[in-house]
């Protein structure tokens, strides 16, 4: 297993975590509303959807600099589901990340490793896949058996858990593998994260390199292309922009989404959209986190 720590100092999460709405409300004109007016209306109209869905919504957007923050449900519990593999790609790359060899070399799997929902490794033949393969399969199209073979290559879920708590997200945790992470039993707190530490984490590594450049490039390369939010954040927001973001989705209808958004002549934005459940019966419904980016960033 690789170990993790002393990759971020603690700034970062002091950064991240105690922007206030008042504070927030002092920031000039940007990527996010500023005033305390704004904040409530954004409030209210996140718990009309969460009671015209029956969905449980938790936000955390930030903006680069200046640290203007919003925050809703941000320091509640939700299930992490797929979100864990930028975690899994970024951590492989600050450990191994300038071994060429180690990218370059194919990682057999056989069809016991197959787990649901692996369009991109269900298909290769023969059945091998280079870290690089693995990575972007995992982030750009959410592939559970690709983010099931970084675990196994950083050691098992631990490896996340540990590395999360090395740049100061001390409430995220992976405690599985793919598919049973996403159960999102009400009440579990395995596989589990908030909107705090989400931010926080994407935060600093995708916008201040807090687990080395090239992590911060690679993951931006793949981020930036991810296939899987074109019904979610990408639904709620209008062009020019860009977004590198990661989607996770699981069972009593979880729809998660979380990224950096880059818009012309405005900060980097931090955003991340949690929802669950207490259905068993609930399905996705990814309109939850278009209309909540809409909410949140504007139309």
């Amino acid at each position: 297993m690789l170990a993790f720590g002393g990759a971020a100092t603690a700034g970062i999460a002091a950064a991240a975590l105690t922007t206030s709405p008042a504070r927030a409300a002092s920031g000039r004109s940007g990527s996010l509303a500023t005033s305390a007016a704004d904040h409530d209306r954004m409030s209210r109209e996140l718990r009309s959807l969460e009671r015209a869905t029956s969905v449980t919504i938790g936000v955390h957007a930030v903006t680069q600099g200046e640290r203007r923050s919003f925050r809703y449900r941000a320091a509640d519990r939700f299930p992490m589901c797929s979100l864990f593999k930028v975690l899994a790609a970024g951590a492989l790359v600050q450990a191994r990340g300038y071994d060429e060899a180690y990218w370059a070399t194919p990682i057999p799997f056989t069809d016991a490793d197959v787990v649901r929902d692996s369009a991109v490794l269900a298909t290769l033949q023969p059945q091998q896949a280079t870290p690089e393969q693995l990575a972007d399969a995992a982030i750009r199209f959410s592939d559970n058996t690709a983010g099931n073979l970084l675990l196994r290559e950083l050691g098992g879920p631990g490896a996340v858990t540990a590395f999360a708590a090395s740049l100061g997200a001390g409430r995220t945790r992976l405690d599985r593998w793919e598919p049973e992470l996403n159960d999102a039993v009400p009440g579990d707190v395995r596989d589990t994260t908030t909107p705090d530490d989400i931010a926080l984490l994407y935060s600093a590594l995708l916008l201040e390199d807090a687990a080395g450049v090239l992590a911060s490039s690679r993951l931006r390369e793949w981020m930036l292309r991810t296939a899987t939010s074109g019904a979610r954040m990408r639904a709620g927001l209008t062009p020019p922009y860009e977004l590198a973001d990661k989607t996770g989705g699981g069972e009593y209808g979880v729809v998660n989404d979380a990224g950096v958004l880059w818009r012309p002549g405005r900060e980097p934005l931090t955003l991340v959209i949690l929802t669950r459940t207490d259905r068993a019966d609930a399905v996705r419904n990814n309109e939850v986190v278009a209309e909540a980016t809409r909410i949140v960033v504007g139309r």
